[in-house]
């Protein structure tokens, strides 16, 4: 009976051991992958966008339900689409905390970790724009101008060619901010149980409530989920617009 007892304990131990082990292990490698890349990444210096060949008012209608439905699977609810000037702008929607796993995480590793120490909100803005051939035109073009000016032009066909749309210049932008609480006079070790109330007065001596007080600073903006949503618009709409094409 103390054999099997020894035995037994012998087995909690070496349970215990190879579960601290496991532990430890996996929590190294969910810490190293989180700090991997944890730098700050810079602000983008041109603009987000992709030209996308649109040849039927179909595919012109995809291209929109791709944007919309791209949006709301990036939990964005749309907030103004006005389809004459080809933009849809969001509500600001506050970023994911690491409990929402039901909702896309920030990345990189620095914004994710931004986001679950400070409230950071966004909001989007998508412009679907028609690329005409004047706007082709008018890209700077390395030429020979003396023969450039010797060619005639027929300003019937030059404006009927600048009325052409060649395709739609698909542009995204999001708008990052942090919220942010005006200080508050803490004096002695009571009046930090009325930190967050607005009966302690802030630097400037004022009572004011959070909801006043607090404001959302502009933190320029996020390059990296400009591109992600960018690439998941062009491949909602390759996979529908092909769907659309098939159907024809």
């Amino acid at each position: 009976m103390q054999r099997q007892n020894g035995s037994f304990k012998m087995m909690r131990q070496n349970a215990t051991r190879w579960s601290a082990a496991i532990l430890l292990l996996c929590s190294g490698a969910v810490a190293l992958a989180l700090l991997t890349g944890c730098e700050m990444p810079k602000e983008p210096t041109s603009p987000t966008q992709a030209r996308v060949e649109v040849s039927s008012p179909e595919a012109l209608e995809s291209l929109w339900k791709s944007a919309d439905k791209t949006l709301r699977d990036y939990a964005f609810e749309p907030d103004r689409k006005d389809r004459a000037e080809g933009v849809i702008v969001t509500r600001p929607e506050t970023s994911a905390a690491w409990f929402e796993f039901w909702r896309p995480q920030p990345t990189p590793a620095y914004t994710w970790w931004e986001s679950n120490l400070h409230p950071i909100r966004q909001q989007v803005t998508v412009t679907i724009q028609p690329v005409t051939a004047q706007s082709i035109a008018d890209q700077p073009i390395v030429t020979d101008q003396a023969v450039k000016a010797s060619q005639p032009v027929d300003s019937a066909a030059a404006s009927e060619a600048s009325a052409m749309v060649s395709g739609y210049l698909v542009t995204v932008v999001v708008d990052s901010y942090r919220y942010s609480l005006t200080e508050r006079q803490i004096d002695n070790p009571a009046a930090a149980l009325r930190m967050f109330s607005h009966l302690a007065p802030t630097e400037t001596g004022q009572r004011e409530r959070q909801s006043v007080a607090g404001r959302w600073l502009p933190l320029g903006r996020d390059g990296a989920l400009e591109e992600a949503i960018l690439q998941r618009i062009l491949r909602h709409y390759n996979r529908d617009n092909s769907k659309v094409a098939a159907s024809h």
